[in-house]
């Protein structure tokens, strides 16, 4: 099975949706619906470091270790390889939501813009249980607040 020529297929992209050329200030939509203002300011006069590009490690072995018995213990080059895994597909999903936006005029990117770059690039399987989750989130943040 040729991996490479599935939906999720990222080696057109290169690294431009890492490393933006034109610079563009983004509003993120924080689980709180706090506003973030993110200065996507990353132009090619200064490379992007190691930690602005990739998720703390500490917080990606956390969840690896989840998934494994108690006993079980995780080598680092096992770490770091998920680490820059999940740190590209959280770019690459969220290029895709962006695009969105980018075409509908708006600078905040919300849930709905996450489960419709999911399900374009082909992570159709978790879109539902993402719409889910979503849902029930909202419901209790919504009698938190209230």
């Amino acid at each position: 099975m040729d991996v490479s020529s599935g939906p999720t297929d990222t080696s057109h992209l290169g690294d431009s949706f890492l490393s933006h050329t034109q610079p563009a200030t983004y509003t993120i939509e924080t689980p709180n619906d706090s506003l973030i203002n993110e200065d996507l300011d990353k132009t090619s006069e200064e490379p992007l470091r190691e930690q602005d590009r990739f998720l703390p490690i500490a917080n990606v072995a956390r969840i690896m270790k989840k998934s494994i018995p108690q006993t079980g213990k995780i080598a680092k080059d096992a770490k770091e390889c998920g680490q820059e895994c999940v740190s590209e597909f959280i770019s690459f999903i969220t290029s895709e939501a962006s695009e969105r936006c980018h075409q509908e005029k708006r600078k905040t990117i919300n849930g709905e813009d996450i489960l419709f770059a999911m399900s374009t690039l082909g992570f159709d399987n978790y879109v539902e249980p993402l719409k889910t989750y979503l849902q029930k989130y909202r419901d209790v943040s919504a009698c938190v607040i209230l």
